[in-house]
Protein backbone atom coordinates (compact mmCIF):
# COMPACT_ATOMS: atom_id res chain seq x y z
CA UNK A 1 0.00 0.00 0.00
CA UNK A 2 1.49 3.38 -0.89
CA UNK A 3 2.08 6.05 1.69
CA UNK A 4 0.49 9.28 0.99
CA UNK A 5 1.96 12.42 1.79
CA UNK A 6 -0.30 15.02 3.58
CA UNK A 7 -0.18 18.81 2.02
CA UNK A 8 0.24 21.63 4.03
CA UNK A 9 -3.31 23.30 4.32
CA UNK A 10 -1.32 26.47 5.28
CA UNK A 11 1.81 28.24 4.58
CA UNK A 12 3.19 29.96 7.27
CA UNK A 13 5.81 32.84 5.91
CA UNK A 14 7.98 34.41 8.79
CA UNK A 15 10.72 37.31 7.84
CA UNK A 16 14.09 36.57 6.90
CA UNK A 17 17.36 38.02 7.08
CA UNK A 18 16.85 39.60 10.26
CA UNK A 19 13.95 41.75 8.87
CA UNK A 20 11.53 41.95 11.96
CA UNK A 21 8.09 42.73 10.00
CA UNK A 22 6.82 40.62 6.78
CA UNK A 23 5.84 43.73 4.73
CA UNK A 24 6.70 47.27 5.40
CA UNK A 25 4.39 49.66 6.92
CA UNK A 26 5.39 52.83 7.53
CA UNK A 27 6.14 54.59 3.80
CA UNK A 28 6.64 57.99 2.55
CA UNK A 29 4.21 57.39 -0.43
CA UNK A 30 1.80 56.21 1.93
CA UNK A 31 -1.76 57.40 0.96
CA UNK A 32 -3.14 55.62 4.42
CA UNK A 33 -2.85 56.88 8.10
CA UNK A 34 0.58 55.63 9.20
CA UNK A 35 3.01 56.19 12.40
CA UNK A 36 5.05 54.68 15.08
CA UNK A 37 4.84 53.89 18.74
CA UNK A 38 7.69 53.83 20.92
CA UNK A 39 6.78 50.81 22.63
CA UNK A 40 8.40 50.63 26.15
CA UNK A 41 7.76 46.96 26.66
CA UNK A 42 9.38 46.01 23.10
CA UNK A 43 12.15 48.35 23.40
CA UNK A 44 12.05 49.62 19.74
CA UNK A 45 9.51 51.94 17.60
CA UNK A 46 6.62 49.67 16.49
CA UNK A 47 4.85 50.58 13.44
CA UNK A 48 1.02 50.74 12.83
CA UNK A 49 -0.53 51.46 9.38
CA UNK A 50 -4.17 52.65 10.96
CA UNK A 51 -4.98 54.16 14.31
CA UNK A 52 -6.66 50.74 15.99
CA UNK A 53 -3.41 49.52 15.58
CA UNK A 54 -1.83 52.11 17.25
CA UNK A 55 -4.22 51.64 20.14
CA UNK A 56 -3.88 47.63 20.30
CA UNK A 57 -0.08 48.41 20.55
CA UNK A 58 -0.85 50.53 23.50
CA UNK A 59 -3.24 47.79 25.04
CA UNK A 60 -1.05 45.51 24.55
CA UNK A 61 1.97 47.26 26.74
CA UNK A 62 -0.39 47.74 29.75
CA UNK A 63 -1.47 44.09 29.53
CA UNK A 64 1.22 42.33 32.01
CA UNK A 65 0.20 38.98 31.41
CA UNK A 66 1.82 39.38 27.66
CA UNK A 67 5.26 38.65 27.49
CA UNK A 68 5.97 40.16 23.98
CA UNK A 69 4.26 41.15 20.69
CA UNK A 70 5.26 42.14 17.20
CA UNK A 71 3.77 43.77 13.97
CA UNK A 72 3.12 42.51 10.88
CA UNK A 73 4.89 38.94 12.16
CA UNK A 74 3.98 36.79 8.85
CA UNK A 75 2.54 36.23 5.33
CA UNK A 76 -0.20 33.19 5.89
CA UNK A 77 -0.73 31.59 2.16
CA UNK A 78 -3.91 28.90 2.70
CA UNK A 79 -6.40 28.23 -0.19
CA UNK A 80 -10.23 28.69 0.27
CA UNK A 81 -13.56 27.67 -1.27
CA UNK A 82 -10.69 27.09 -4.07
CA UNK A 83 -9.15 30.27 -4.37
CA UNK A 84 -5.92 30.74 -3.15
CA UNK A 85 -5.41 33.39 -0.53
CA UNK A 86 -2.53 35.61 1.15
CA UNK A 87 -3.13 37.20 4.77
CA UNK A 88 -0.47 39.88 6.65
CA UNK A 89 -2.13 39.54 10.55
CA UNK A 90 -1.19 42.55 12.19
CA UNK A 91 0.35 41.09 15.14
CA UNK A 92 1.57 38.33 16.68
CA UNK A 93 1.52 38.01 20.93
CA UNK A 94 2.78 35.76 23.26
CA UNK A 95 2.21 35.03 26.92
CA UNK A 96 3.39 32.49 28.83
CA UNK A 97 0.84 30.11 27.49
CA UNK A 98 0.16 30.44 23.70
CA UNK A 99 1.20 32.51 20.57
CA UNK A 100 -1.91 34.07 19.15
CA UNK A 101 -1.72 35.91 15.60
CA UNK A 102 -4.29 38.93 15.82
CA UNK A 103 -6.22 40.83 13.38
CA UNK A 104 -7.53 44.53 14.21
CA UNK A 105 -10.78 45.41 12.94
CA UNK A 106 -13.72 47.80 12.97
CA UNK A 107 -16.80 45.55 14.12
CA UNK A 108 -18.59 46.04 10.62
CA UNK A 109 -15.44 45.16 8.48
CA UNK A 110 -14.93 42.36 10.63
CA UNK A 111 -18.34 41.18 9.78
CA UNK A 112 -18.11 41.19 5.99
CA UNK A 113 -18.30 37.98 4.56
CA UNK A 114 -14.62 38.00 3.17
CA UNK A 115 -13.17 38.33 6.86
CA UNK A 116 -15.50 36.50 8.59
CA UNK A 117 -14.88 33.50 6.44
CA UNK A 118 -11.37 33.84 6.55
CA UNK A 119 -11.64 34.33 10.42
CA UNK A 120 -13.66 31.00 10.75
CA UNK A 121 -11.27 29.39 8.43
CA UNK A 122 -7.97 30.39 10.42
CA UNK A 123 -9.66 29.96 14.01
CA UNK A 124 -10.30 26.31 12.98
CA UNK A 125 -6.96 25.69 11.24
CA UNK A 126 -4.03 27.61 12.79
CA UNK A 127 -4.23 25.88 16.51
CA UNK A 128 -2.97 22.65 14.59
CA UNK A 129 -0.13 24.79 13.90
CA UNK A 130 0.56 25.98 17.27
CA UNK A 131 -1.32 29.11 16.92
CA UNK A 132 -4.53 30.97 18.11
CA UNK A 133 -5.97 33.32 15.58
CA UNK A 134 -8.28 36.29 16.75
CA UNK A 135 -10.15 39.24 15.29
CA UNK A 136 -10.09 42.05 18.10
CA UNK A 137 -12.66 44.80 17.40
CA UNK A 138 -11.51 48.38 17.06
CA UNK A 139 -14.43 49.63 19.14
CA UNK A 140 -13.25 47.67 22.22
CA UNK A 141 -9.73 48.94 22.03
CA UNK A 142 -10.64 52.39 21.80
CA UNK A 143 -13.04 52.57 24.77
CA UNK A 144 -13.20 55.22 27.01
CA UNK A 145 -11.96 56.05 29.63
CA UNK A 146 -9.91 52.61 29.58
CA UNK A 147 -7.39 54.01 26.38
CA UNK A 148 -6.71 57.24 27.76
CA UNK A 149 -6.16 55.47 31.20
CA UNK A 150 -3.70 52.82 29.64
CA UNK A 151 -1.92 56.10 27.77
CA UNK A 152 -1.62 57.94 30.92
CA UNK A 153 -0.18 54.83 32.55
CA UNK A 154 2.45 53.86 29.63
CA UNK A 155 3.59 57.16 29.69
CA UNK A 156 4.43 57.45 33.07
CA UNK A 157 5.40 53.97 33.82
CA UNK A 158 7.87 53.77 30.62
CA UNK A 159 11.18 53.79 33.04
CA UNK A 160 11.67 50.38 34.96
CA UNK A 161 11.59 50.36 38.97
CA UNK A 162 14.50 49.32 40.72
CA UNK A 163 14.16 46.75 43.09
CA UNK A 164 15.06 48.49 46.40
CA UNK A 165 12.28 51.09 45.18
CA UNK A 166 9.89 48.45 44.36
CA UNK A 167 10.38 46.81 48.08
CA UNK A 168 9.27 50.17 49.47
CA UNK A 169 6.25 50.44 47.60
CA UNK A 170 5.37 46.87 48.82
CA UNK A 171 6.28 47.68 52.05
CA UNK A 172 3.67 50.64 51.90
CA UNK A 173 1.03 48.00 50.92
CA UNK A 174 1.51 45.89 53.98
CA UNK A 175 -0.15 48.40 56.21
CA UNK A 176 -2.79 49.35 53.81
CA UNK A 177 -3.52 46.81 51.01
CA UNK A 178 -5.65 49.32 49.42
CA UNK A 179 -4.06 53.20 48.62
CA UNK A 180 -5.39 56.10 46.67
CA UNK A 181 -3.64 57.58 43.65
CA UNK A 182 -4.01 60.76 45.35
CA UNK A 183 -1.93 59.62 48.72
CA UNK A 184 0.69 58.58 45.83
CA UNK A 185 0.26 62.10 44.16
CA UNK A 186 1.14 63.83 47.09
CA UNK A 187 4.43 61.95 47.78
CA UNK A 188 6.64 62.28 44.71
CA UNK A 189 6.05 62.32 41.22
CA UNK A 190 8.80 59.67 41.03
CA UNK A 191 7.15 57.19 43.21
CA UNK A 192 3.80 57.69 40.99
CA UNK A 193 6.23 56.74 37.56
CA UNK A 194 7.11 53.75 39.74
CA UNK A 195 3.62 52.60 40.70
CA UNK A 196 2.61 53.40 37.68
CA UNK A 197 5.38 50.99 35.94
CA UNK A 198 4.16 48.70 38.73
CA UNK A 199 0.52 48.84 37.85
CA UNK A 200 1.45 47.98 34.47
CA UNK A 201 3.34 45.26 35.84
CA UNK A 202 0.62 43.56 37.29
CA UNK A 203 2.29 43.81 40.89
CA UNK A 204 -0.55 46.47 41.57
CA UNK A 205 -4.33 47.31 39.65
CA UNK A 206 -6.64 49.86 39.14
CA UNK A 207 -9.84 49.90 37.84
CA UNK A 208 -9.25 50.53 34.14
CA UNK A 209 -13.24 51.04 33.47
CA UNK A 210 -13.05 54.54 35.38
CA UNK A 211 -11.19 57.55 35.12
CA UNK A 212 -7.99 58.10 36.64
CA UNK A 213 -8.01 60.70 39.70
CA UNK A 214 -6.95 61.05 43.10
CA UNK A 215 -9.51 59.01 44.72
CA UNK A 216 -8.92 55.97 42.39
CA UNK A 217 -7.98 52.62 44.48
CA UNK A 218 -4.89 51.00 44.10
CA UNK A 219 -5.07 47.49 45.13
CA UNK A 220 -1.88 44.94 45.56
CA UNK A 221 -1.17 41.79 44.01
CA UNK A 222 2.69 41.47 45.02
CA UNK A 223 1.82 38.11 47.10
CA UNK A 224 -0.06 36.63 44.28
CA UNK A 225 3.27 37.58 41.87
CA UNK A 226 6.17 36.64 43.86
Amino acid sequence: MSQLTAVPMIQIIFPKDGKIRSRKVVKRSNARNTGKYPSWKMQRMMQWESVHEGNAMRVLDATPNVISYCEQPCEIIFTLNGAKRRHYPDFMVIDANRRELWEVKTESDANSPEVSERTAYLTQTLPEYGYGYRVVFAEILAKQPRLDNIKRLNKLGRQPISLLEQELIRRLFLDEPVISWGEFEQKSPQILRNVSRLILEGKLSIDFNQPINSATLIHSHFNSSR
